[in-house]
C-alpha cells in the first residue's frame, strides 16, 4: 500500500493532469507522448512490485505453513483443555479419525467437538462442576490464555490483521471465563447447603457466574473454529 501512496497515485494524478492539458494545448504531441511514458512507468512499477511480493510470499511460504500448524496446535490444546475441564471423555472424538494419525483431520475433529459438543452443553456442564473441577477447568483455561499471549508475542508479524484481532478476542474470552471463579472461588461449585452467607443470595451469584462463564466458553469455541478456518485460507 505504501508503494501506491508514494508512487502509483501521484503518477496517476500526473497522468490525468497531462491528459487534461493535452486537450487544450497539443504542443506537437508532447503531452500525449508524456502520458504514454507515464503509463509505461506505471505498468513497470506495478509489475516489478507484483514480482517482488510474489517472491516474498514464496520465500516465507514454508515458515508461514509452520506458523499455521503452530496455531492449530494452540487451538487443539484450547478446545481439548475445555473438553477435559468440563468432564467430556475421549469418546466424543471420532475414533476412526484418531486412528488415522492424520494431524489435520484430528485438528478438524477437535474443532467439531468444540462447536457441536462443548458449546451446546457448556451451561449444564459448568453448573455441574464441584470446587475441585472448577479449579481444574481454571488451570486449563489459564494455560490456554498464556499460550495465546505467547503465540501473539512470537508470531504476530506473520499474522493477518483478522487473525490478530481474533486471537485478542480469544485471549479476552479466556480471561473473562476465569472471572467468576477468580472472584467467587468460595461460591462456584459449592453445594447449596454449604454456600456462605452473602448480601446477594449466594445461589444467585452462583447461577449468574455459571451463565457468564458458559457464554465465554461458547465464544472460545466459536473463535477457535474461526481461527482454524483462517489457517485453511492461508494454506490455500
Amino acid at each position: 500500500m505504501d508503494l501506491w501512496k508514494r508512487l502509483v497515485f501521484p503518477l496517476l494524478s500526473l497522468f490525468c493532469v497531462v491528459i487534461a492539458v493535452n486537450v487544450f494545448w497539443k504542443a506537437d504531441g508532447f503531452f500525449l507522448n508524456l502520458a504514454t511514458e507515464l503509463v509505461g512507468i506505471l505498468i513497470t512499477i506495478c509489475y516489478v512490485d507484483w514480482i517482488l511480493r510474489r517472491h516474498e510470499q514464496q520465500r516465507w511460504l514454508p515458515t508461514d505453513e509452520r506458523i499455521a500448524n503452530r496455531l492449530r496446535i494452540l487451538l487443539n490444546a484450547t478446545i481439548s483443555g475445555l473438553r477435559n475441564g468440563l468432564g467430556f471423555g475421549t469418546d466424543v472424538l471420532d475414533k476412526h479419525v484418531g486412528a488415522s494419525l492424520d494431524v489435520y483431520a484430528i485438528h478438524k475433529d477437535v474443532m467439531r467437538v468444540g462447536e457441536h459438543v462443548i458449546a451446546p452443553a457448556a451451561l449444564s456442564r459448568v453448573q455441574a462442576l464441584d470446587q475441585s473441577e472448577w479449579a481444574k477447568l481454571a488451570r486449563h483455561i489459564q494455560n490456554s490464555h498464556n499460550g495465546v499471549l505467547t503465540f501473539l508475542n512470537i508470531f504476530q508479524t506473520r499474522l493477518t490483521p483478522d487473525q490478530i484481532s481474533d486471537l485478542l478476542d480469544l485471549q479476552e474470552s479466556l480471561a473473562n471465563s476465569l472471572t467468576s471463579y477468580s472472584v467467587f472461588p468460595d461460591i462456584m461449585g459449592v453445594p447449596e447447603d454449604k454456600l456462605p452467607q452473602t448480601k446477594t443470595p449466594p445461589k444467585m451469584l452462583q447461577q449468574s457466574g455459571c451463565e457468564f462463564t458458559s457464554k465465554e466458553l461458547q465464544k472460545i469455541c466459536a473463535l477457535s473454529k474461526k481461527l482454524s478456518e483462517s489457517t485453511d485460507r492461508n494454506d490455500a
